[in-house]
């Protein structure tokens, strides 16, 4: 019989992060992934040239990805971070590996929607691989994605456009509910109103030098954290980590403040 509670694992100050950060071209995510703690990069587009990070060649082929994770799991290493680039760039190489597999030209050939299951479980067994990387060595995993904007149909109220990750959603949705923190990254966005009453609206301004990683979800954009992170955090890792630091001592010092008794409960407790 195995002794389980020889494999407990008890609370970590610094536990492993899972995160995805998702959001417009050119916003920084890749610049962010770059100053979490000794990242190594799989590069699935070639978008990170100009971004100093170590990284693995540039994958071609769904194997690429599963052979660059193994080599990460089985050799001698001094790296903590994993970043994938991009969740799209991924997902295609997915869909190129059931198109070769079936000897097919498309991957809507395969019909009642069989090709993107089939995809979407290729790119569950890079979330286990990559989950499996993360307890064993240690290691943070950082997923970068593009975004595109589509209507979304809310049961309460009339169809409106909001940003969603630029995948099937069957894979987006993969990815939400394997990560910690799921992330949208944005500049800040100055808006005005005009008119007033029915005839009022809004529009966007400007767009400001600061960009942010949005930490909860809006009717504009889905975001997830497992922390009661601040609603937006500068867009660098440093920020992030000082935000969850904080966050944490909070929480330990409302465990460790002593409770006030008020008089009723004492005299309940005397009497």
């Amino acid at each position: 019989m195995n002794d389980l509670f020889s494999s407990i694992r008890s609370y970590s100050n610094d536990p492993m992060v899972r995160m995805n950060v998702y959001g417009t071209d050119g916003i920084g995510k890749t610049t962010m992934a770059a100053g979490a703690p000794r990242p190594i990069l799989i590069d699935a587009e070639d978008g990170a040239k100009y971004i100093k990070m170590d990284k693995f060649p540039v994958c071609v082929v769904y194997d690429d990805i599963i052979d660059a994770i193994d080599e990460l799991a089985k050799k001698p290493h001094n790296y903590k971070t994993v970043v994938l680039d991009t969740t799209d760039a991924v997902e295609r190489l997915c869909q190129e590996e059931v198109k070769q597999r079936h000897n097919i030209d498309s991957i809507e050939k395969l019909t009642y929607g069989k090709g993107f299951v089939e995809s979407s479980e290729l790119f569950a067994d890079i979330l286990r691989k990559l989950e499996a990387l993360s307890l064993e060595k240690e290691m943070h995993i950082i997923l970068l994605s593009h975004v595109q904007i589509r209507v979304f149909s809310d049961p309460e109220r009339e169809p409106y456009d909001r940003y969603e990750m630029n995948t099937h959603r069957r894979i987006s949705s993969l990815v939400r509910s394997w990560v910690d923190f799921n992330f949208f990254a944005n500049h800040e966005i100055t808006t005005v109103k005009s008119g007033e009453g029915f005839n009022q609206t809004t529009r966007g301004v400007s767009y400001s030098d600061n960009r942010y990683l949005f930490t909860q979800r809006t009717a504009a954009y889905d975001a997830k954290s497992r922390l009661a992170l601040d609603k937006k955090i500068p867009l660098n890792w440093s920020a992030f980590t000082a935000n969850c630091k904080k966050v944490a001592q909070k929480a330990a010092d409302a465990v460790n403040t002593p409770k006030e008794t008020s008089p009723s409960q004492e005299e309940t407790t005397n009497g």
